[in-house]
């Protein structure tokens, strides 16, 4: 009677087995949770799919686990959570039950093929034909040296790239490099120019008139005229007044008289009209999304308000920079506006969308576009702006079949106005911009000596008397003579210290231009592949000035000698 009474309390209390339970599986009452062993899985990579390495728990008792994220399942870099849920077979018996581990997900480290690239000489400047490395994975690549780079010295050289993945969370930041064998040196002096191996199309050159009054007949026959000493610009930026058509009839006055000298007009607006914008100014702020459908709308009637005056525009800019903190006409936009933009309202322009304009070249502007399959297709011209930076190669406007125009830069003189060393420091930008950066256009920024109102004249490449300005020599080196249509061939960047060189061809012609930075002469053999050429004429800028033609040289044996001045620009034509 006492051990029965003892039972009856112990099991009323703990349903303890042996008890008189009923439960014939545990001898319990309240099932039992079984036991779950999984211990933590080792690290792994990124793009590594989970598998049955990782998701190996195993339990005290039969039964089913289900894991979470599954089997297959590739995760993100970081710290991640593997769960399992695990349900028993005897369900009466035993509960069911979770269990949680922490899966270390390392980065991966992008894969960079490179081969090694073919021997060079020296003299040779660094290309997309030597820093040609490429990744499956998306980002960007930066060499040291860089591209433009010219080797001056024989032997082996160490070429290195660093490569920054787009996915900076899944990918780490990657190297590479390569030895490239840098053959004996040339003779000194000596620019070979292969006409066999061409590079970009070149689209011209220009100068902006944006705010300047009307030009004058002879002001637009010394910009875009090609006889004496012209620049022989072939295009013009102008600005878009956000007044409306009220206001346009300067600028398309300009743009009727350069495009009857044969010259090609871009469109860029400073701001959109200040009803569309955030602060209701047309200083700052940015475009309201709800007026992005007005602001294409708006855009394209400039088009055709010029198209009504005879000017076709050969583009049209969305936003001059974009990344300016200005207090002038301005308007503010990230990279992922522009994108956005673009996608979903740029298809109403019926000319080339011109886009970011950024002030220095910041391809941040750029590359959301350029990398979006709805946008894209709607770019026309991937242009920038010079301020502060160096001209570079665009490997991904490139890639993606887009021109590359520099459309916006002016030096400041070192003394009270341009001389020849100004103009040395012009012609080597613009050569950079061409062989460095491989650009398609090059501008200007003001076309005129301009004096806006703040005290301070911006020289441009003609003066308030027509005469053209040491800036425009240099540019007309270049714009008289590369005409739209012409490409870039293969040239010896720099034959002798001091000296850059740069080549061209097109309708029937061939185009060297020789910048001599020294302040002694340098003699140069210039020689020819690919081509026959009798003869050429040069035209040189010196201290004294000019554009005029000189003396013919004959070509003999595909190979002409000339002795460049101390601080020269000089354009050999055929």
């Amino acid at each position: 009677m006492k051990v029965w009474k003892a039972c009856l309390w112990m099991a009323a209390a703990a349903s303890v087995a042996g008890c008189g339970s009923s439960n014939s599986g545990s001898g319990s009452n309240t099932p039992t949770t079984p036991v779950i062993t999984w211990s933590t899985p080792a690290a792994i990579v990124y793009g590594t799919a989970l598998s049955a390495t990782q998701l190996n728990a195993t339990a005290s008792v039969a039964g089913t686990f289900t894991y979470s994220p599954a089997g297959g399942t590739v995760l993100g870099a970081g710290s991640q959570t593997l769960s399992v849920s695990f349900t028993p077979t005897d369900t009466t018996d035993y509960t069911s039950v979770t269990k949680s581990v922490t899966q270390t997900v390392n980065q991966a480290t992008p894969v960079i093929t490179w081969a090694t690239p073919a021997a060079v000489s020296v003299g040779t400047a660094l290309s997309i034909t030597q820093l040609d490395a490429t990744s499956p994975v998306a980002g960007a690549f930066a060499y040291s040296p860089a591209t433009g780079t010219v080797l001056n010295m024989a032997g082996s050289t160490t070429l290195n790239v660093t490569f920054t993945p787009m996915d900076a969370v899944d990918y780490a930041t990657a190297t590479s490099s390569v030895t490239l064998t840098v053959n004996g040196a040339q003779a000194a002096g000596t620019a070979t120019i292969d006409f066999g191996t061409a590079y970009q199309t070149i689209r011209g050159f220009g100068g902006s008139t944006a705010w300047m009054p009307q030009l004058s007949t002879g002001q637009t026959n010394a910009l875009f005229g090609q006889t004496g000493s012209d620049v022989g610009l072939s295009m013009l930026r102008v600005r878009i007044d956000p007044g409306g058509e009220a206001n346009w009839g300067t600028e398309v006055a300009n743009a009727q008289q350069a495009q009857a000298l044969g010259a090609s007009v871009i469109a860029t607006p400073w701001t959109p009209p200040a009803n569309m914008k955030s602060n209701n100014s047309t200083v700052m702020g940015s475009l309201n999304q709800a007026s992005y459908a007005d602001y294409a709308a708006y855009l394209e009637s400039y088009v055709t308000y010029m198209a009504s005056n005879n000017v076709s525009l050969y583009g049209i800019s969305m936003q001059n920079e974009p990344d300016a903190n200005v207090s002038y006409e301005s308007c503010v936009w990230t990279g992922a506006q522009m994108d956005t933009w673009v996608a979903n309202n740029a298809s109403v322009l019926t000319t080339k969308l011109i886009m970011p304009e950024s002030e220095s070249f910041n391809t941040s502007y750029s590359d959301p576009a350029l990398n979006d399959s709805n946008a894209v297709a709607h770019i026309g011209i991937v242009a920038g702006h010079l301020y502060g930076v160096s001209p570079a190669f665009y490997a991904n406007a490139v890639s993606k079949g887009k021109d590359v125009w520099m459309t916006e830069h002016y030096l400041t003189p070192a003394g009270a106005e341009p001389e020849i060393s100004d103009a040395i420091a012009a012609a080597e930008e613009v050569n950079a911009s061409l062989t460095t950066g491989q650009y398609n256009a090059y501008f200007w920024w003001w076309a005129l000596d301009w004096n806006p109102g703040g005290g301070v004249t911006n020289y441009g490449l003609v003066d308030a008397n027509n005469n053209t300005t040491y800036y425009g020599y240099a540019l007309g080196q270049f714009a008289r003579f590369v005409r739209p249509g012409y490409v870039r061939v293969n040239a010896t960047a720099s034959p002798t210290a001091g000296v850059y060189v740069s080549a061209y061809s097109g309708n029937g012609h061939t185009v060297i231009v020789a910048i001599n930075s020294n302040a002694s002469s340098s003699p140069v053999d210039f020689v020819l592949q690919n081509a026959t050429v009798p003869s050429v004429t040069p035209y040189q800028t010196t201290a004294t000035g000019g554009l005029q033609a000189g003396t013919s040289l004959p070509v003999a044996g595909d190979t002409f000698t000339s002795t460049l001045p101390a601080q020269s620009i000089t354009t050999f034509v055929q």
